[in-house]
Formats: structure tokens, C-alpha cells, sequence
């Protein structure tokens, strides 16, 4: 009997680690494991540019040579689309994949609409899709969005409206909205947006992937491949690299 409790007991032990692995005790907590599996859910944000999980592949085959053999990101894209209208993408892919990662980006401005009823959409919608996530052995990564070229106090509201959220469901948040706050401010010179003002330029999407890069593999993007086929000088991705990285770093001390 007692031989039996000790091995119920090392088990549960196993479990909780297990678990550990997957929850983070706060949003600005390190990944574990390998995150060789990543699925990213978004909109245009995400599929500007040739979808930002293609500059995240670049940078991790350039920077991460022997494992990144064996990477995968797969971005799954809708247009205009809110967080919620991934829920059935994310169950469906569940059944053909399993993702170490799930990124969920929610739509620019629904996580602190005026609209009480979109910012609960927002929320319930990101409630369900990390449980769904959790349960199949995924970490939950939340992407958090940059504010408008000419509203630039909503970095603030979306860096409360993700660190909520993220904290709330167990995951983690890749701050990418605060490195184009930062990258504005340092680099000014380097345009992350697209000629409307919200969505990014190769620029902003290069930054992204920078920090999303930092925030998956707690590695730093300076020195990796700049973005293939584009005109991007080397001084401009090195000083993105810079800033994303700063930046992690930086909110992984809060």
C-alpha cells in the first residue's frame, strides 16, 4: 500500500511538471521546451508581407541551424478577423497537428473596444481557445498588437488588455506592440507601417518576427538572415533585431 501511494504520489509530481511546462505562472515568464511546433492565428497583421511566420522561420533557420531542421510555423489567417472566428480553425487543425506553440493575435483594437460586447467576445473567445489549447499539450502565446501610427496612446491599452488575458488563461505574451513603441522612439528613421497607418510595413513584420523569435527560443535575433527578397539593409534589420530583443528582455524583468 504504501509503495503504491509513493508511486501515485511521483506520479502526481510528474503531472504538475508537465503542467508547469505549459501554464505560465505569469505572462512574462521564459518558455520551456523545445516549441518546434508553432501555429500562429491572426489577420492581415500576421499575413502582411508575406505572413509573419515566414520571417520567424527565416530567422530560426539562420540562427538556430542544427534544431531548426525539425521547425514548423504555420500561420492561419483571416482577413479583418476577430479571435473568435479562429476557434473551429484552431479545434480542426488540433486534429491534424500537434503545436507545441499556438500564437492567438485578436483583431487590432477588440481587446479594449469601446463596445463592452466586443471586448467579451474578445475575451471568452481567447478563454475557450486556450483551454482547447492546454488540453492538447499546447503552450498559449498571445501576440500583442501596436498601436496606431497616429494613436499611440493604445500601446498602453493593448499591452493591459494582453497582460489581462494572458494571465487569466495561463499564457505567455510576445510584446510586440511595446518594441514598435520602442522602435519609434530609438529608430525613427525605419517606418514600421504600411501606407494606412495600422497594418505593418516589411519593416514592422520584420520586427514582429524578431520578437517572436525572442520570445519562443528566449534566443537573441541580432545577428540572424535579413528578410529574403526584400531591399533591407543590414544596419536597418540589425537595430530591429536590437530592439526586439531589448524589448523581451526588458518585459521579462516586470
Amino acid at each position: 500500500m504504501k509503495k503504491c501511494m509513493l508511486f501515485l504520489a511521483g506520479l502526481a509530481l510528474m503531472v504538475n511538471a508537465q503542467a508547469d511546462t505549459i501554464i505560465a505562472a505569469k505572462p512574462q515568464d521564459k518558455l520551456s521546451g523545445e516549441n518546434k511546433a508553432v501555429a500562429l492565428y491572426g489577420n492581415s497583421y500576421t499575413h502582411y508581407n508575406n505572413n509573419v511566420n515566414t520571417r520567424l522561420r527565416d530567422l530560426s533557420r539562420s540562427l538556430l541551424p542544427n534544431e531548426a531542421k525539425g521547425y514548423m510555423f504555420r500561420g492561419i489567417t483571416i482577413s479583418s478577423g476577430r479571435l473568435g472566428w479562429h476557434l473551429p480553425n484552431l479545434a480542426f487543425q488540433n486534429t491534424l497537428q500537434k503545436w507545441d506553440v499556438v500564437v492567438l493575435q485578436g483583431n487590432s483594437t477588440e481587446p479594449f473596444s469601446a463596445k463592452e460586447d466586443s471586448r467579451q467576445y474578445f475575451s471568452e473567445s481567447a478563454t475557450k481557445m486556450a483551454d482547447i489549447a492546454h488540453k492538447a499539450g499546447s503552450r498559449v502565446v498571445y501576440f500583442m498588437t501596436w498601436a496606431s501610427k497616429d494613436k499611440p496612446e493604445q500601446t498602453q491599452k493593448l499591452e493591459k488588455a494582453y497582460l489581462d488575458i494572458a494571465a487569466k488563461t495561463g499564457g505567455y505574451v510576445a510584446p510586440v506592440g511595446l518594441a514598435f513603441s520602442n522602435a519609434i522612439k530609438t529608430h525613427p528613421e525605419i517606418n514600421l507601417y504600411h501606407s494606412d497607418g495600422n497594418h505593418p510595413s516589411l519593416a514592422g513584420t520584420y520586427l514582429a518576427a524578431c520578437v517572436l523569435f525572442a520570445t519562443l527560443y528566449d534566443h537573441s535575433p541580432v545577428g540572424g538572415a535579413l528578410p529574403v527578397d526584400s531591399d533591407m539593409t543590414e544596419q536597418t534589420a540589425r537595430a530591429l533585431q536590437q530592439v526586439a530583443w531589448d524589448t523581451v528582455t526588458t518585459f521579462r524583468a516586470n
